[in-house]
């Protein structure tokens, strides 16, 4: 019984074993894995939950932006797009996209545009848990068909992260994995919340941004001056991004 039992075991560990070196063989080696995570919490309108989807879309087409990504040590990155509001709500509407050319960035950024709506986006409640999206883009890296020496988090938001764990020791357990968490700040929210704490912080998003949530090597806040700069904003930090890859 004992030899049988040590024997389903051995099989077991074998099958594992094998399972996850295919896996591993599967998985598409690229310069970086980029997971974007876009705000869509309660101070978010309709009209710049929509500038945040074509901003980020525009982006990834965007030619310079083409010609870093193909000037990479391999010519390719992974990206997947995340919406995001409080601890039970990440959204991605898409999976992991290779992106490695002209034709590539333009399915991705067309994948951006069509994919659905977060199931929850009309609840009245959207908080901020900045801690849990980048739990979930940590999740969503382990589990890519994908490798990468680079693991980039990407979040671009208009309000500090007021639910959940605390984003700044997130942020560490983050950075101690080789992730480097970059942040665009959008400031002069729409829809600020009355007393203006959670849109407009003591000494503004950007230092909130630099002290609390961005991380690792070379990590750095882009600001925003409100929803309609977004575009030009997000294109000029993938660039910044893609200007490390090496």
């Amino acid at each position: 019984m004992r030899e049988a039992s040590a024997m389903r075991c051995g099989v077991i560990g074998g099958v594992a074993l094998l399972m996850g070196t295919a896996a591993e063989a599967r998985a598409e080696p690229v310069d970086m894995m980029l997971c974007l995570a876009a705000d869509v919490s309660e101070s978010v309108t309709a009209g710049e939950y929509q500038l945040q989807r074509q901003g980020h879309a525009s982006a990834i087409e965007d030619p310079a932006v083409i010609s870093l990504i193909e000037a990479g040590p391999l010519g390719r990155i992974a990206v997947i797009y995340v919406e995001w509001a409080d601890q039970q709500q990440q959204f991605a509407g898409t999976d992991w996209q290779i992106v490695d050319g002209a034709l590539s960035a333009r399915e991705t950024a067309a994948t951006i545009r069509r994919a659905p709506a977060p199931p929850w986006i009309g609840m009245r409640v959207r908080n901020t848990s900045t801690s849990e999206v980048v739990r979930y883009c940590l999740g969503r890296f382990a589990t890519a068909a994908a490798t990468a020496r680079r693991l980039v988090i990407d979040i671009s938001s208009d309000g500090t992260s007021n639910v959940g764990a605390r984003i700044d020791e997130v942020r560490d357990h983050a950075v101690a994995q080789g992730v480097v968490i970059n942040a665009l700040a959008i400031e002069d929210s729409l829809s600020p919340f009355a007393d203006g704490t959670h849109t407009r912080p003591a000494g503004g998003l950007v230092r909130y941004f630099e002290a609390n949530v961005v991380g690792g090597p070379g990590a750095f806040v882009q600001a925003a001056k409100g929803y309609e700069s977004f575009g030009a904003m997000i294109r000029r930090k993938f660039i910044l991004e893609l200007a490390r890859l090496e």
